[in-house]
């Protein structure tokens, strides 16, 4: 008997997160931060999950990570890391918080997807060429869309009409079934609102991702 060598992932489950503007979750007191590639931050009895999204403040010594936004990428006893290069940073001295976004989980979607147009291509080209040469220039982060059922009270989509007037980025977070999360950072360009007969009312989000999309394995 053969065994089943697929290790295709059931997309039933997936859930999906808005940031809500303005409002932001309880601080956490950081007491040290590693000059590292992706940052160590001690932090006694936190309560950060992997996926979290926080803004760093008050940060002595290393200051150039104040106003800065991390994800969290891993957790430990007394620490979590966070996706930010600090290598070279001043060193830490003291004091410093690290606070949460708060996200709303949208429920009413149905599919979702991001799209890959890759890099932009530089003709390198030149006159002793023998053939065309190119290069590649920055990687285009791309776009997400998601098809959902379209409810006007919903708290997540009035979040999603609200980034849909004030121009603002937000964050939004995947989670996976098999615990992978993507977070993401964008601009909401449309909402849409259909309607046909014997039918449900529907919707499709349009989020223009503005920088790189950070993948993790949650716990």
């Amino acid at each position: 008997k053969m065994a089943n060598k697929s290790r295709a992932v059931s997309s039933q489950g997936t859930k999906f997160y808005i940031e809500k503007l303005g409002e932001v979750g309880t601080a956490t007191t950081v007491t040290g931060i590693t000059k590292a590639a992706a940052a160590v931050c001690t932090a006694a009895a936190h309560t950060r999950v992997v996926g979290d999204v926080v803004k760093f403040a008050a940060v002595v010594g290393m200051t150039e990570i104040n106003g800065l936004t991390g994800v969290v990428t891993a957790i430990a006893a007394g620490t979590f890391t966070v996706n930010i290069d600090s290598t070279g940073f001043t060193a830490y001295a003291s004091g410093g918080t690290a606070t949460p976004k708060v996200f709303l989980e949208i429920q009413q979607h149905k599919t979702y997807n991001f799209d890959d147009p890759g890099a932009a291509e530089r003709d390198i080209t030149t006159l002793v060429s023998e053939e065309k040469e190119f290069g590649l220039g920055l990687a285009d982060p791309g776009n997400f869309t998601c098809d959902l059922h379209y409810v006007e009270d919903d708290a997540a989509q009035i979040e999603m009409q609200t980034a849909r007037s004030d121009s603002a980025a937000r964050y939004f977070r995947i989670h996976k079934r098999n615990k992978y999360i993507k977070v993401f950072n964008g601009l909401v360009k449309a909402l849409t609102d259909t309607g046909a007969i014997d039918g449900s009312n529907a919707g499709s989000l349009s989020v223009r991702i503005s920088g790189p999309k950070v993948e993790v394995l949650g716990a």
